[in-house]
């Protein structure tokens, strides 16, 4: 049977809404919790969250996060969907093994800078072509993933270097979360990033306690407006093709 033109329209309009809201930018995650486990004298932590991301499908994918220098296990980053259709990230870490790395200040792939940590220095562990950050300073403790997403380099090619990534607050997680582009492909994914200051209290390790008090920038990853407009329209059209994303 053919949709009415009033059905269609409906169907426009409740995709939309997963990415538009109140004439701001919805969070583009949900549900999002934070667990710590002390296992062995080592602090776990496990942040899960269902990404908004309208008729997007994620593909099943499990990856071990290994410390290069080491070749040991400290983690896992899991992309799946539920049996409900939600996109599931769960990405587990060791964050006493991970704290014996170095410092550094990093972008987000596209250099773009990382919303929430902003220049804080942070432990940073690539997991193939994923990047996974964490951020230990006093009053400035975070957890992030940038995800490269082959599939958005379309729309990166269309709006060049940017980030479009509103603030969440879900059970009591702030974070921001959303799409980086770039006009080079590889470049062009999904990330988040979560505080963890009012969540986990842990030991600062030496690297960080030789750092400065810091803080976290609670603002969000925004573009020009004409930029934004292109990006949503970009992810309705792919959400209303239901597009399995493909990673890099």
């Amino acid at each position: 049977m053919t949709k009415t033109p009033v059905l269609k329209a409906l169907v426009l309009i409740t995709l939309m809404i997963s990415f538009v809201s109140c004439g701001s930018q919805a969070p583009m995650v949900k549900n999002v919790d934070v667990q710590t486990v002390q296992q062995d004298g080592d602090v776990l932590v496990k942040l899960s969250a269902d990404l908004s991301i309208g008729g997007l499908q994620l593909p099943f994918t499990s990856l071990p996060i290994i410390i290069p220098k080491l070749g040991k296990q400290v983690g896992q980053l899991s992309l799946q969907t539920s049996a409900e259709g939600a996109n599931q990230l769960v990405l587990e870490v060791n964050i006493s093994e991970a704290a014996n790395l170095e410092l550094a200040s990093v972008v987000l792939p596209n250099g773009q800078m990382l919303p929430i940590i902003a220049d804080n220095s942070v432990l940073v562990i690539p997991v193939g072509k994923v990047q996974i950050y964490l951020s230990l300073l006093d009053g400035a403790q975070a957890i992030g993933v940038a995800i490269p997403v082959k599939t958005f380099d379309a729309i990166g090619s269309k709006v060049g270097t940017t980030a479009l990534m509103p603030i969440f607050n879900s059970n009591n997680i702030v974070g921001a979360a959303g799409v980086y582009t770039s006009k080079e492909a590889g470049k062009n994914g999904f990330a988040l990033v979560a505080d963890l200051s009012n969540v986990i209290s842990v030991s600062i390790p030496n690297a960080f306690a030789k750092q400065a008090q810091s803080s976290l920038d609670l603002s969000s990853a925004k573009p020009i407006r004409r930029k934004e407009r292109v990006i949503n329209r970009e992810l309705l059209r792919l959400s209303r093709k239901r597009a399995v994303l493909e990673l890099n």
